[in-house]
């Protein structure tokens, strides 16, 4: 019963960390509608991954678009 529980919650972890990534890291997609592009550059210090931000005025959420793969070896 314990093993089951187990590898239950580890294979949910593996999961949620898949989701999390794929969301956080994902492809270059256009940002959702209301966002504007600033001139904002910044490289995300867990990946090295370069980030172009985008603003939406009206909620005050930022965006964080991937524009370059180069991450830390």
């Amino acid at each position: 019963m314990y093993l089951v529980v187990g590898a239950l919650i580890v294979a949910l972890s593996l999961i949620g960390t898949a989701i999390y990534r794929r969301r956080r890291l994902g492809p270059n997609e256009h940002p959702p509608r209301g966002f504007v592009p600033t001139d904002e550059l910044s490289i995300d210090p867990t990946t090295g991954v370069k980030q172009r931000v985008w603003f939406n005025p009206t909620t005050g959420e930022r965006h964080y678009q991937n524009v370059g793969e180069d991450r830390k070896a």
